[in-house]
């Protein structure tokens, strides 16, 4: 018995001194302030979407140990819309920290594009009593393979863009890390890219040499072929 106390110590110890995220379940017992904050989830027809966990939490930044607080739990109603009662702590404040919350829908982000929505101003944030959140448009999404098979005689960098037809949050376009590896054929990357969108595909070398796909709108392939081919 005192060797698992021990033990579970030592771990909690190493834990601290890694950095890692605490998560608890917010309680009023100690709350010095309450507000409440809505908002609406649509799809890209701007059609309300009902059953969307939504959950809304704390962070707080620290060199040793982070502090990732829950503070509130919702689900979207027939009408798309999710409603929170926030009740601040103590700790919860603009003292120097990084620090800030953040809501997002709770799904899975391999299936959807999933973002937060961050209120960094923690002083400003308490100043109304009543939030309405901008609507959050839930995009579907799916994973696509880019590759390329052969390349331009002597190119030593490319680069891969996929343009959207409408902005996805805050990408007008998604683009891939240059990479200047390209010794080894073939260069393959995965992109996860928004379904119900027109898109474009681009392979750039060296800044002059190009290859472009287009992808009508709910046709998209698992993958597309960007290789070099000469004029």
């Amino acid at each position: 018995m005192k060797y698992s106390y021990k033990l579970i110590l030592a771990l909690c110890i190493i834990g601290l001194f890694s950095g890692c995220t605490i998560e608890e379940d917010d309680t009023p017992a100690d709350a010095i302030d309450q507000l409440t904050i809505t908002g609406r989830i649509i799809d890209h027809n701007n059609q309300p979407v009902k059953n969307i966990p939504v959950v809304f939490y704390f962070y707080r930044g620290a060199y040793i140990v982070s502090c990732n607080r829950k503070k509130a739990t919702s689900k979207t109603d027939e009408n798309g819309i999710y409603k929170f009662t926030i009740f601040r702590k103590t700790d919860e404040n603009n003292d120097g920290l990084e620090q800030y919350y953040y809501l997002y829908p709770d799904l899975d982000d391999k299936k959807y594009f999933t973002r937060a929505t961050y209120f960094r101003d923690i002083d400003a944030f308490w100043t109304d009593r009543y939030h309405v959140v901008s609507d959050y448009i839930l995009w579907e999404a799916q994973y696509v393979k880019v590759f390329a098979n052969t390349k331009p005689e002597g190119a030593e960098y490319y680069d891969i863009e996929c343009e959207f037809e409408k902005p996805v949050y805050n990408y007008g376009k998604y683009y891939s890390s240059r990479n200047y590896n390209i010794n080894i054929t073939p260069y393959t990357t995965n992109f996860q890219v928004p379904l119900h969108q027109d898109l474009k595909f681009t392979m750039t070398w060296d800044d002059k040499y190009k290859r472009t796909v287009f992808v009508k709108k709910d046709n998209l392939p698992k993958q597309i072929d960007l290789s070099y081919i000469p004029e």
